[in-house]
């Protein structure tokens, strides 16, 4: 996975849904200390 800070967001891309999935999980298990929210522009 590829990783940007676009001003306030960090946008992470990816060739594999699969693998920004667990991405995401990662993020979500290692990173409690602030709300996150998530969105997917590929839909």
């Amino acid at each position: 996975v590829q990783a940007s800070i676009q001003g306030d967001a960090v946008r992470v891309s990816g060739a594999k849904r699969d693998l920004l999935q667990d991405t995401i999980a990662l993020v979500r298990k290692s990173i409690t200390d602030f709300p996150l929210q998530y969105q997917n522009f590929r839909d």
